[in-house]
């Protein structure tokens, strides 16, 4: 995605995502910590775990005030389960992700992209892949993970701010998931 191109200076880093609660949060990092460790890659803290919906990349605070309000998008809660581990090799990334994303997942996805293409924003071609980034310059794995069943209530608008070589991501505002 990239933002309308009439806007102002100061830029942010901003995506849409699914934020877990800590509950979450905890039972994706024990039932991944022995592949993370098997991996010899770089451990995303516990704190900073999420799955992307749509980034948006650098945006002006006028992209920013653009994409807040877009949400909310009419899609009920729903049940995502965190079944399948693997390595991007291209990226080295070590991902969690949905076997088979649930269909409200797609949806959201979906809206989302259309509603922020009408408020004219570029679409992203790439195909989307819904996961949870892991570690980072990860080894190639086998591995299997218990799975994390992840009740998901809502939908953030997220900020990345850089730290050193981590990333620090700030919650700028959240919106509850409910069918129209």
């Amino acid at each position: 995605m990239g933002e309308p191109a009439d806007a102002a200076q100061r830029r942010h880093r901003v995506f849409f995502a699914l934020w877990p609660d800590d509950a979450t949060r905890s039972a994706i990092s024990r039932a991944t910590r022995a592949a993370v460790q098997t991996s010899g890659g770089r451990p995303i803290a516990k704190d900073r775990l999420h799955l992307t919906v749509v980034f948006l990349g650098e945006l002006t605070d006028a992209g920013l005030a653009v994409a807040r309000a877009v949400p909310p998008i009419a899609v009920a809660p729903f049940e995502l389960t965190l079944d399948a581990i693997g390595v991007w090799p291209e990226s080295r990334i070590l991902w969690a992700a949905p076997q088979g994303p649930p269909e409200a997942l797609g949806e959201l996805e979906a809206a989302l992209s259309e509603r922020l293409v009408e408020r004219g924003f570029q679409a992203d071609d790439r195909i989307y892949r819904p996961h949870v980034t892991l570690a980072r310059r990860a080894r190639p794995i086998e591995a299997a993970i218990e799975p994390v069943r992840w009740r998901v209530e809502d939908l953030a608008l997220v900020e990345s701010f850089p730290d050193g070589r981590n990333v620090h991501y700030e919650v700028l505002e959240r919106w509850p998931l409910a069918p129209e």
